[in-house]
């Protein structure tokens, strides 16, 4: 049964579901099969997923994770710039080495520090409702371009999300340059989770990652 809210994020909400697990659902029509046959392929494969045990319509019933976000603990200085580059630069480098096809990889499109949980378990990536096969350029690109609009935004992690960009471009495994007008199309489509101010500074979002 489904219990107190939680959390809330840009496109749905978690909710307590009963002992060790949690509901999340999506505020929009969804269809949350793919998204949980893909994170279940990549849990088969040994990379840190919740655990799905339901997914019906627009609703996922996870595993509960306990920890802080990976930005969480930036912001509290218990997790250094250095530290942070080189966790979001292995976690892409995990993901990429899987490859379901010949050349192609798996691909988050949102792999950021406020969607890493630090468990006791390890490091755990979460949100994968843009997961897909791709290039895993692309997959780079997306998360230095999120973490140069976080520069660019009000927000607590801003100065930290500058430094962390730089470092993160010194370690990735790829170039997150190499496609980075295709992230950027990408996020200006994203007008139902994005203002239009926030859209409207990708421009220089790019050129932080480009410099």
């Amino acid at each position: 049964m489904r219990g107190p809210l939680i959390a809330s994020g840009r496109e749905a909400d978690v909710y307590e579901y009963g002992a060790g697990k949690v509901l999340r659902r999506y505020r929009r029509d969804a269809d949350v099969t793919g998204e949980a046959d893909a994170m279940r392929y990549l849990a088969g494969q040994g990379y840190p997923v919740p655990e799905v045990f339901e997914a019906a319509g627009a609703d996922l019933v996870l595993e509960r994770l306990t920890g802080p976000t990976m930005a969480q603990s930036l912001i509290a200085e218990e997790l250094s710039i250095a530290e942070g580059a080189a966790l979001l630069a292995d976690l892409h480098r995990r993901l990429h080495a899987i490859e379901p096809e010949p050349g192609v990889c798996v691909i988050h499109l949102d792999l950021h520090p406020e969607n890493v949980l630090l468990t006791g378990r390890g490091p755990v990536v979460i949100d994968w409702c843009n997961v897909r096969l791709g290039d895993g350029d692309f997959d780079l690109a997306l998360t230095a371009l999120i973490l140069a609009e976080v520069s660019l935004w009000e927000h607590p992690f801003a100065a930290g999300a500058g430094e962390l960009l730089e470092a993160f471009k010194a370690v990735a495994p790829g170039d997150p340059r190499r496609l980075l007008d295709d992230a950027v199309a990408l996020r200006s489509g994203q007008t139902n989770t994005l203002t239009a101010g926030e859209i409207g500074n990708l421009t220089a979002a790019a050129r932080l990652v480009r410099r």
